[in-house]
């Protein structure tokens, strides 16, 4: 401190004595203007004008040392205040680019060189470029406390002290930091999970000016379950323990793989190491793509079935989110680390994949220094130790027939109350989709369970949608299956977020996130409690997708000003403004605004709103408005309706054949207005004016008792005894139904889909649905046609085709409390 004042006294000193000559100078120089006025005789007017002018120049002159000299005074006192940032940044460009390493015949010689002079600085000085670290840490923490954590009843958490945790060492973890550096990691994963809860942590590195100040750093916190080892990777031994075969139940390394010149047997050494099954091996580090798919290390693994050939072609890794990288990406980064001995050529993480079972992956950017500019690619991994012997990890399967995927259900191994199979996303009919087309299921399952009468034991196949409806039938009856298929994966996405959430969080954290539609802080509890219970594809979706539910957390830069934007002009965001569907609301609520009825709108949600109360506001208020030209434009060009509302051009075409455009309005939304009320029961306009539910208002999943159902019939599916309620399928259900025993399916229920279909598409479907479904099984749809022209080709198929509601012209009944369709029908399998 006293150095500091000695500081800011020199300054204000310095400041004071050029002010003063400065003053000095300026009366110097107007004396001698005056003595040379007086020798020369200049008259008096003249030299006054002179004089004056004089005056101002001084003055100017004046002003602009005053400023100049805030100036100085500002930069000084700027520089004292970060004189410690300036000090590091000046120790890290120096050793970093200027230091002169000299000549070393190891490894170990080159890095005490480099980092000999930075080791205190390193910590602050890699923040913003070794990206991923928490998420790998937090990652790691969450799949310990699902699994470790369950067995010996430690709970990861943040809590000091080296001896905490269960009474005796048995069942405890064992934490290995490769490449551990200054300690950095270990004092993170304290937050995520307390280093009192390890048996033991051991932080392995090379490099001795970094384990001094790691050791220093966990001397300062007490940890006597630490230990420092300065020794190779590739043959270091760990205090304490026997053998290492086994050993670990968590080894990590963040940014040393890429630095390990001989990495081969370093990552069979680690594999070694770690448990099988349970262990985790988590990796962060740089990386780039390679140009090819081809696996270059079948020697080391042989695979012994269809289902493991094609995961071993299709990994996790390749096939996600942001793998691939361009061709100056790849050349240019891979070049310019190999001047710091760093390696990112793709065969390191290829190899890596190949050893161990792929179960979590995130691909990323470090938008490093000059945002969009500047891109590092980075990943987060996580992987398991599976015997040789062994089918891997579902998580870590990408196939493509439903019969290799039968075929490795044995190698599902994570009981959770629901499957999601694994699938190729690369194929086109998965890589089309980069959002989910609807937030919310636009169907009442209110009058599909009056259709179906679910029995115990029932086998159904559902179009997944947003998951609301599939949930309602398992909160229903809880002693059935459902087969959730769909061709988008993030559909599937948004149903395994909301079952991973039933069996996590507690119903007013479910509600926030599904009800409300916005929750703070979900980028936290995606890493610290969902992740483990996600697959890779569904964790990485949302991990790229956090801003879903409306919160600032993990945005920057120009994703945060677009929201904040888009907030100002079209309302607050959340989950059920995204997806097209999002799309479409959020045009909606912009055009109701221009026309001054949104408030109307919003107010007939409002609890206490009376059925006659609501029918008034839309009669004076919204009638015309929706009822006009425009809404009627809107609805009557087919770009919009595919683009906003997912209605494809051959539905589009059955809709027009009905009648005019108009008259599908008057006859959709009339009879809704009449009889149903948006404020306590029909929750589906409720969610379109209100942008989220009401606890009154909501549908069956988001009920509180729904919510405790569902909770217990996971439970049970998770049991040794339990089945699977649901089951995912990311595929077309054709392929799922070729995957059927025949009889197999009870019930389906497959929506308006099949007015998207030819004849040869309804052909197709239809006889794989008449040789998966029991005799006596019934198939519901709804259609935006009142005679489908497809009903033929069920009973041709051997089903009996029934109406179960057909809307008339003007009709003043709804058939639904959606009631945008023209029918609702059931075909029973003879």
């Amino acid at each position: 401190m006293g150095t500091r004042l000695q500081t800011l006294v020199l300054l204000l000193l310095s400041f004071a004595t050029n002010l003063a000559v400065s003053l000095a100078t300026e009366s110097g120089d107007y004396s001698k203007f005056h003595h040379n006025q007086s020798q020369h005789g200049l008259p008096t007017e003249q030299g006054n004008l002179h004089t004056e002018e004089l005056l101002e120049t001084n003055d100017s002159t004046r002003a602009q040392l005053y400023r100049r000299a805030l100036i100085y005074l500002a930069l000084g006192l700027v520089g004292l205040a970060n004189r410690k940032r300036l000090s590091v940044a000046f120790t890290f460009a120096y050793n970093c680019f200027f230091k002169r390493l000299g000549h070393h015949d190891n490894q170990q010689g080159r890095l005490n060189a480099f980092y000999e002079g930075q080791a205190t600085v390193y910590d602050a000085t890699r923040g913003r470029l070794l990206r991923g670290r928490k998420t790998m840490l937090k990652l790691c923490a969450a799949e310990l406390a699902h699994t470790v954590s369950a067995q010996t009843g430690i709970i990861g958490g943040s809590s000091g002290g080296g001896n905490g945790g269960k009474d005796g060492e048995n069942g405890r973890p064992v934490w290995v930091d490769v490449g551990g550096g200054t300690g950095w990691n270990i004092e993170q994963m304290d937050e995520f999970f307390a280093i009192g809860n390890f048996k033991h942590v051991y932080l392995v590195d090379l490099c001795e000016p970094l384990c001094r100040v790691a050791q220093q750093r966990f001397k300062a916190k007490g940890w006597t379950n630490v230990t420092v080892v300065c020794m190779d990777a590739a043959s270091f031994t760990l205090p304490g323990l026997a053998t290492l075969e086994g050993a670990a139940d968590l080894v990590t390394m963040s940014y040393s793989l890429s630095m390990v010149e001989d990495f081969y047997p370093v990552i069979d050494r680690l594999a070694r190491i770690l448990k099988p099954r349970t262990g985790i091996m988590g990796v962060a580090d740089f990386y780039v793509s390679g140009t090819t798919e081809q696996r270059s290390f079948s020697k080391h693994k042989q695979t012994t079935d269809a289902a493991t050939a094609a995961a071993d072609v299709a990994k996790p890794g390749k096939h996600r989110l942001g793998y691939h990288c361009n061709w100056f990406t790849r050349v240019f980064w891979q070049h310019w680390f190999e001047f710091d001995h760093v390696f990112l050529h793709p065969c390191r993480r290829e190899y890596l994949e190949n050893v161990f079972a792929t179960h979590k992956v995130y691909n990323g950017r470090n938008h490093f220094v000059v945002p969009q500019l500047i891109q590092i690619p980075y990943y987060v991994w996580l992987g398991r130790r599976v015997p040789s012997d062994a089918v891997r990890d579902a998580d870590s399967l990408a196939i493509t027939t439903a019969g290799a995927a039968k075929k490795a259900d044995a190698g599902i191994c994570a009981r959770k109350g629901w499957e999601r199979l694994p699938y190729c996303p690369d194929r086109p009919e998965h890589a089309q989709f980069n959002t989910y087309i609807y937030a919310f299921t636009w169907e009442d399952p209110r009058c599909d369970l009056q259709a179906l009468d679910l029995k115990p034991g029932d086998n159904l196949l559902v179009i997944t949608s947003a998951g609301d409806n599939a949930l309602a039938y398992a909160a229903h009856q809880r002693q059935i299956t459902l087969h959730c298929v769909d061709m988008n994966p993030c559909q599937n996405h948004l149903l395994e977020l909301k079952l991973a959430c039933l069996r996590t969080l507690d119903y007013s954290q479910f509600w926030q996130l599904f009800g409300a539609g916005r929750a703070d802080g979900f980028a936290d509890i995606l890493d610290s409690r969902l992740s483990p219970w996600l697959s890779s594809e569904a964790y990485q979706y949302w991990k790229n997708n956090t801003a879903a539910f409306g919160g600032a957390q993990g945005l920057g830069g120009w994703s945060l000003a677009k929201q904040s934007i888009g907030d100002m002009l079209l309302g607050p965001s959340g989950l059920y403004t995204t997806g097209y569907s999002g799309l479409a609301l959020r045009s909606l609520h912009a055009m109701m605004r221009l026309t001054g009825i949104r408030d109307t709108a919003q107010k007939m949600t409002r609890q206490g709103m009376t059925l006659s109360e609501q029918t008034h506001l839309w009669r004076q208020r919204m009638r015309g408005w929706v009822r006009g030209a425009l809404a009627t434009w809107f609805l009557d060009n087919p770009v919009i309706m595919w683009q906003l509302l997912g209605v494809p051009i051959n539905q589009w075409n059955m809709l027009r054949s009905e009648g005019s455009m108009s008259q599908y309005v008057r006859d959709t939304i009339e009879p809704v207005v009449a009889e149903t009320s948006l404020a306590d029961d029909n929750y589906f306009y409720h969610l379109v004016f209100a942008l989220g539910y009401s606890r009154t208002c909501c549908p069956d999943y988001l009920t509180k008792q729904g919510f405790e159902s569902l909770q217990q019939t996971l439970i049970d599916a998770d049991s040794e005894s339990g089945k699977p309620t649901f089951r995912l399928h990311t595929a077309t259900i054709l392929d799922v139904l070729a995957g059927m025993q025949p009889g197999e399916l009870t019930k389906a229920v497959i929506m308006d889909h099949m007015d998207w279909f030819s004849m040869q598409d309804a052909q197709q479907e239809v006889s794989a649905l008449a040789r998966a479904m029991a005799s006596g099984g019934v198939v519901l749809w709804r259609s935006a046609a009142r005679l489908p022209w497809y009903s033929e080709v069920f009973e041709k198929n051997g089903f009996a085709v029934d109406a179960i509601s057909v809307r008339q012209p003007n009709t003043t009944k709804p058939l639904d409390r959606v009631n945008m369709y023209a029918s609702f029908y059931k075909a029973t399998k003879l």
